[in-house]
């Protein structure tokens, strides 16, 4: 089966000291114990022109910006406030830079970016490894959540409809390029407890990776969905928007729930393809409260150009 990975339309930088924004620009990005997160000070002296906001503060509803000398909350399910936070950006073009951001912050933010018509594109730093469990068993194979906070839609992304549920389940591949593939079921999945608490039953589109396979054997099993198999690289949001457009062709009366737990990448393919299909498509997430210095070093920065893709 041929995976679809064009168009690329992303910037790969194989040495993260390399990436610099672009002139007059903005820099939205969060801070966070990994060391992946970026180091802002190493290109932001020589770059004065770029206005550089940080996510100081990551709640529930509202996050905490420090930016121009001043902070300030953004309130994340109010689309005015959000409006208002890119109006105080100011910037014809901005990068969101994703890694040390949530799902429920970051989501709601390149949404009204978006709106706004802000010319976008979102960076992404890959790990070299991630944290393995010292006591592995089924379903737990790495150590990356202390626990899941609860199931709800992300910011801007919920519906009132009954839809049928479409989730990306996956687990990273220590020191991998990205390349790997990734599961998609009916309910929730990355770490085994994630789907084995959610799931139900299955639809037709998957996606394997070796730790996927040997973390979710028993629902593998259960629900014999290992019989059905599509693709997506692990890295590349715009692979997997195009595999999300061909599962809703072969469900055209059906409303779509996307629960994005699979890499970041294939969650920043889902909330696009949401932007794409607003009437037909509901995103939910499990909310994992993240443990410190789950991955090692950075590997590469990919930055995706988002606003070219969408247009």
């Amino acid at each position: 089966m041929q995976i679809r990975d064009q168009p690329v339309l992303t910037e790969v930088y194989s040495d993260a000291e390399q990436f610099r924004p672009k002139k007059d620009s903005a820099y939205v990005c969060g801070l966070f114990s990994e060391h992946r997160v970026p180091k802002i000070h190493t290109w932001e002296a020589d770059s004065p022109d770029v206005l550089v906001a940080r996510v100081i503060d990551q709640q529930t509803n509202e996050i905490t910006v420090s930016m121009k000398g001043g902070v300030s909350t953004v309130p994340l399910r109010s689309t005015t406030h959000l409006k208002d936070f890119w109006c105080v950006v100011n910037r014809q073009s901005a990068y969101l830079d994703i890694t040390g951001l949530a799902h429920h912050v970051w989501a709601p933010l390149l949404k009204s970016a978006l709106s706004h018509g802000t010319r976008l594109d979102v960076v992404y730093r890959e790990p070299m490894g991630y944290r393995f469990s010292i006591t592995p068993t089924e379903g737990e194979i790495f150590d990356l959540s202390e626990r899941i906070t609860g199931i709800a839609p992300l910011p801007g992304f919920a519906s009132l409809r009954d839809p049928m549920v479409i989730t990306s389940v996956s687990y990273p591949c220590s020191g991998s390029r990205g390349h790997g593939w990734h599961i998609y079921w009916s309910k929730f999945s990355r770490q085994g407890r994630r789907s084995s608490q959610s799931l139900a039953s299955p639809v037709s589109v998957w996606s394997i990776l070796f730790f996927t396979y040997l973390g979710n054997q028993s629902p593998l099993v259960t629900t014999k969905a290992w019989k059905s198999v599509r693709f997506a690289t692990a890295n590349n949001p715009f692979s997997l928007f195009y595999l999300l457009g061909d599962i809703s062709q072969h469900f055209p009366s059906e409303q779509l729930k996307i629960a994005p737990i699979g890499t970041k990448p294939h969650a920043l393919g889902a909330v696009l393809f949401a932007l794409t299909q607003p009437s037909r498509v509901e995103l939910v997430y499990d909310h994992p409260l993240r443990r410190k210095d789950r991955t090692q070093g950075t590997a590469r920065v990919l930055v995706y150009h988002v606003s070219v893709f969408l247009n």
